[in-house]
Parts: C-alpha cells; structure tokens; sequence
C-alpha cells in the first residue's frame, strides 16, 4: 500500500488531498471519497484504506483547507461541547459555510490533477461519501455524469431538504450504480428525513441498494464510538462489489 499527501492548486489556495493506494504501477481506478463533517483525521485514513487495498487509487480532498490543513474535530468531543456551545457553533458554521459550489470547484480541481496522473484511471470513476460527504456524493454525479459511474453515501446528511434543487434529485437520471446506507437510530440525521432520498434510489431498480441497518446511528461506518460493524460490514461489501462491476 502506498499513501501520500498531495498538495493542489485551487483558486482559493492549495487543497491537501489524501491519496492511497495500492503497490505497482497502476493504472488504478479512481474512487473519490469525500471525508464526513469531523473532518479528516485517523478514521478517515482506516477507511481510505479499507477501500484502496481493494485495488483502487483513493483521492480525499480535505474539506476544510480554507480553515487551515486537515482541521477537524473527533465527534465525541463535539458533542459533549453541546449544540449551544461556541465550539459547536463553529463547527457547523464552517461545516455549512463550504458550500456546494466551493466543493465541487475543488472537485474539478481534484479531477484535473488525476488526468495528468499516469496511476489513474481517467474514467469511469466512483464516489464515496459520509455525512455531509454523502450530498457532496450526489452533486459531484449531477456535474460529472461522464465521469462517476459508482456512488455510495454512507449515514447521509442534507441529502433530502425542500429546496428546488435538493441532492436527492439527481439521482433519478444517475446512469450508474448506487448504494446508500442509513442508521435505524440516527439521531442527527433520521431515516424519515432521509426518505425522499430512498424513493429516488428506488427509481434506478436493480441499480439502486437503499438499506435502513438496525441499531445503527450517525457515523456506523467510520471507526469512533458510533462505528457498529454489523452496519459497515455489509455497506462496504456492497460498495466494493459496484466498484468491481463499474469500475473493474
């Protein structure tokens, strides 16, 4: 396994991205994994991992570069701060704050850096994300339906809102395969809320994997103190198997 930290240009600055995969000399395809709202830090690189030793170059930009390189934030210690908290407060300033337009201008900067890169595939790609990762998932399909034929949002957040042009939208007219995973106990985003985002994956057929784990919560798939492995388990499997058949 080979991992390294890249560094690119952006128009707002230089974006750290992680980037891992396995030994020889590739080319490899690409699965672009957007990091869930913690930010980047040791759980990110184990589930990187997990996901290159499969056999593919995995790209993570980090979010939250315009902060500062690599902030984050363990989620235990954000939530023992407490919603009314200045740290908390901040916290999801900055998680809103990076809008869709900032993330998917880095995106395009990611996606210029791989074609110049002899160990990537150029396409077709796939795309992973956590959390908030999981929306950036879906607008990153929208803008690039030449590119990603593999998508995965793993316990989604504002994936579903009542604005016009709400992620979940996208997904009808997604030429790929998906799968989305979702905690029967999430508390911060809730499998009714995630609803409308399940009935458009229903609508790609036997392209589509919508899956509601028992006793899982927000964050099932990265390791923490939400991680339940009966959830991720079966969420990576499947993940792997549409990255075999669409990018393989």
């Amino acid at each position: 396994m080979q991992e390294e930290i890249r560094s690119i240009t952006t128009a707002d600055g230089t974006q750290s991205v992680l980037v891992k995969r396995p030994d020889g000399d590739g080319p490899f395809p690409v699965v672009v994994m957007f990091h869930d709202g913690p930010g980047v830090r040791p759980s990110t690189h184990e589930v990187s991992r997990r996901v290159a030793e499969a056999g593919y170059l995995v790209a993570v930009p980090d979010r939250y570069y315009r902060r500062e390189q690599f902030f984050h934030i363990e989620p235990e210690d954000l939530f023992a701060q407490g919603p009314d908290s200045d740290v908390f407060k901040d916290f999801f300033k900055l998680l809103m704050g990076t809008t869709d337009d900032l993330v998917s201008a880095d995106l395009d900067a990611l996606l210029a850096h791989l074609d110049a890169d002899p160990l990537a595939k150029s396409s077709p790609m796939g795309v992973i994300g956590y959390c908030i990762g999981a929306r950036s998932v879906l607008r990153a399909i929208a803008a690039h339906p030449d590119r990603f034929r593999a998508a995965v949002g793993l316990h989604p957040s504002f994936c579903a809102t009542e604005d016009p042009d709400s992620p979940h939208l996208a997904v009808p007219s997604f030429a790929g395969e998906m799968y989305v995973g979702v905690g029967a106990e999430d508390k911060m985003q809730s499998p009714e809320s995630c609803a409308p985002l399940g009935e458009a994956v229903a609508q790609l057929g036997d392209r589509g994997q919508y899956v509601i784990h028992p006793g899982a919560d927000h964050g099932f798939a990265v390791p923490g103190g939400a991680y339940l492995a009966s959830a991720a388990d079966p969420s990576y499997e499947a993940a792997l198997a549409i990255f075999d058949r669409q990018l393989t």
